[in-house]
C-alpha cells in the first residue's frame, strides 16, 4: 500500500470515529448534525438533508447519498420509515458514478398499487434475488434493517427476520459486480411529498478485524483472497505479527498471502514520504515477531523486511 492510500485510510477512520462508537463493534455512520463523511453527486439537485437528528429525502430525481468511505465486507444496520407511496433503497458495493451496474440496490419501498413482486419488493436484491420472507411493509412507523455483506454471501433482515440470502457466485449478475464500493442512500423515487426517513445508521466493518481478514487468506476464490490481502495491508503494522504466525502454519496458499502482505505493508512504511510513526511502529512489530522465535524460513524473511527499514 502506498504511503498516500494509507493516509487516506487513517483519515477514514478519523472521520468514522468522529462520527461516534456505537454498541457491538458498531460504528455511526451519520452525526445526527450535517452530511459529514457523505457525498452527493454534483450537477444535480441535493436530495438529502439532516433534519432534527434524521436523514431525510423529499426531492423526487434528487441526487442519491453515497459515503466517502468505501466498505468491502461489513454489517449495516439502520432504521427506516417510508410515506405512504414511498420508494427508496440501499445500494452496497457500488461506484457512486454507475451504482447500478457496479453495485446491488437492496429495495425499500411501501406497499403501493400495482403490487410489486418478491423480486422488487423491500429486503429484495432488487431484480436479482427474491425474499424467501416478506417483511412487513407498513408505512408511517420504523422498521429496522441489517444489510451483511460477507465475502460471497449478501443476507438481508428485516425487523429481525431474515428476508433474503444470496451467494453471488451462484448469481451471475452478481458475480459480476465490485467486492467493495462505497454504501448509497437512494433518493425519493415517488411523487413530490413522498420521503423516506432513516435514523442510527451504524457500521460494523469486517476487514478491520484481524481474524476475519486472516480467515479470507483460505478462500479458495482468488478474488477474495487479494481482498483479504488488501484488507490486511490497509490495516498497517498491526497485522505483522498476525501475519507472521500464519507464515508458521500448514496451509501454504495462506502463509503465500500472508508473505505478499507483510512485505506490502513493510514497504508502505519504509517509503520516503511515509510518516516516522508508521516506520517505527513497523520496526517494533517486526523485532516482536522474531523475538517469538519463528522457524528459520519466517525469521529470515522477518529479518529481511527490517533490512528494508533500516535502507
Amino acid at each position: 500500500m502506498s504511503a498516500l492510500r494509507f493516509v487516506c485510510f487513517c483519515s477514514c477512520l478519523a472521520v468514522s470515529a468522529a462520527c461516534g462508537a456505537a454498541d457491538g463493534g458498531f460504528t455511526s455512520l451519520l452525526n445526527g448534525k450535517d452530511l459529514s463523511g457523505w457525498t452527493m453527486l454534483p450537477g444535480k439537485q441535493p436530495a438529502f438533508a439532516v433534519v432534527d437528528g434524521l436523514l431525510e429525502t423529499r426531492v423526487p430525481g434528487g441526487s442519491d447519498l453515497f459515503t466517502v468511505a468505501r466498505y468491502g465486507n461489513y454489517v449495516l444496520r439502520f432504521e427506516y420509515l417510508l410515506s405512504k407511496v414511498g420508494n427508496s433503497g440501499v445500494l452496497i458495493r457500488c461506484d457512486p458514478k454507475n451504482p447500478w451496474g457496479t453495485g446491488v440496490e437492496v429495495q425499500l419501498l411501501a406497499p403501493w398499487t400495482p403490487y410489486r413482486d418478491d423480486l422488487h419488493c423491500t429486503g429484495s436484491l432488487y431484480g436479482h434475488v427474491a425474499v424467501t420472507n416478506r417483511p412487513d411493509e407498513t408505512t408511517g412507523v420504523w422498521h429496522r434493517m441489517e444489510i451483511r455483506c460477507d465475502r460471497n454471501v449478501i443476507e438481508v433482515s428485516v425487523d429481525g427476520r431474515r428476508t433474503t440470502v444470496a451467494d453471488t457466485r451462484a448469481v451471475k449478475a452478481l458475480d459480476a459486480k465490485l467486492l467493495s464500493g462505497v454504501i448509497g442512500f437512494q433518493s425519493n423515487h415517488s411523487k413530490q411529498g413522498e420521503f423516506a426517513q432513516f435514523r442510527k445508521i451504524e457500521i460494523r466493518d469486517l476487514d478491520a478485524d484481524q481474524d476475519y481478514v486472516l480467515a479470507g487468506f483460505s478462500q479458495t476464490d482468488e478474488r477474495f483472497r487479494v481482498q483479504a490481502r488488501e484488507a490486511a495491508v490497509a490495516l498497517g503494522p498491526a497485522m505483522i505479527v498476525p501475519l507472521a504466525r500464519v507464515m508458521e502454519g500448514d496451509a501454504a496458499m495462506a502463509r503465500s498471502v500472508a508473505r505478499q502482505a507483510l512485505f506490502d505493508i513493510v514497504a508502505a512504511a519504509s517509503a520516503p514520504q511515509a510518516e516516522a510513526a508508521a516506520r517505527d511502529a513497523a520496526a517494533r512489530a517486526l523485532r516482536e515477531a522474531l523475538g517469538a522465535k519463528p522457524s528459520e524460513s519466517t525469521a529470515g524473511y522477518v529479518s529481511w523486511l527490517s533490512g528494508m527499514l533500516r535502507k
